[in-house]
């Protein structure tokens, strides 16, 4: 006799029907859903100064148009000048020094050679002592030389990098951008590397979006992605340049950029808020396999 199976069905007998799970559903959500972002300049520098100094002052305005190599600021040289005077005379004086102890070594070298030839050896003509205090002033020269030699280079590097100052003295735009912003103002101390000025590339736009931990994991550089405005409600398409490799641990979400196809018009500016949709493509590279839970039976 067969045994009676448990939960019957609606026709008295069998198994019910299995529960299936979606196991991709949240993920297809989370991809489906728009991420917020900003559009920002495909290039944006922070113009900094390279060594201690003065901002004597701003050759340019917050909004002005500049274009590669134009001189926006100028720092204080003057004490650079009197360094690199005071550097070029020490190098003068270190290459006199270095002169004179070639001239040096030439005698020594010369008057050891008259001392060891192989006559006066053979005769004794000298005694030992003489030629030893003869070998001992041709090394001295030597050493006397190789020191001026190491002074002058040390000197002649201390005042090329007094000069290299003198020209990033001026600081000039990278590239052609906008000026975004002053970060300094005239008669301001500068320590090396402390911005002056924040320059905006004029050369594209790309945009700057947040992604979920879980929706980054399918987000693939290179895939497409929609682009929309929310103030203008502009449509464009991209391609996700880089997604970051690690998650923002207060946020729990992943910053990625995308470049547009095509040149947005021009009322797209940095700035502007965006919603960003991964593409057809994306989307189906986000979903995971369904799964079904097994059914179990009461004997």
């Amino acid at each position: 006799m067969a045994p009676a199976l448990a939960n019957p069905g609606p026709n008295g007998n069998g198994a019910p029907p299995a529960l299936v799970v979606d196991g991709g559903a949240a993920s297809r959500t989370a991809l489906e859903e728009p991420f917020l972002g900003v559009i920002i300049a495909h290039e944006t520098v922070n113009v900094s100064t390279r060594f201690d100094s003065r901002l004597e002052k701003l050759e340019v305005e917050v909004g002005q148009r500049v274009h590669a190599g134009q001189v926006l600021a100028r720092l204080d040289t003057r004490s650079l000048r009197q360094d690199l005077a005071a550097a070029e005379a020490s190098l003068q004086g270190s290459r006199a020094e270095e002169q004179a102890a070639r001239l040096a070594l030439s005698e020594a070298r010369a008057k050891k050679a008259r001392y060891f030839t192989p006559r006066s050896l053979e005769l004794g003509v000298y005694s030992q002592e003489e030629l030893d205090k003869v070998r001992y002033e041709e090394s001295t020269a030597n050493a006397r030389l190789r020191a001026a030699r190491s002074q002058t280079l040390q000197r002649s590097a201390e005042a090329t990098e007094l000069r290299q100052n003198l020209d990033d003295a001026t600081l000039v735009a990278p590239f052609d951008g906008v000026v975004a912003a002053k970060l300094s103002s005239p008669g301001a101390r500068l320590a090396a590397g402390q911005p002056v000025l924040k320059l905006l590339g004029t050369g594209g736009w790309k945009v700057r979006f947040a992604v979920p931990e879980d929706a980054a994991r399918r987000l693939q550089t290179g895939g497409p992605v929609e682009v929309k405005t929310v103030q203008r409600g502009l449509a464009l398409d991209g391609t996700v340049e880089s997604v970051a490799p690690e998650v923002d641990s207060a946020a729990r979400l992943v910053f990625a950029t995308a470049t547009f196809n095509q040149p947005p018009p021009p009322e797209v500016s940095t700035g502007m808020v965006v919603h960003v949709r991964p593409g057809p493509s994306q989307q189906l590279g986000g979903r995971g396999t369904g799964g079904s839970a097994p059914t179990g039976a009461t004997p």
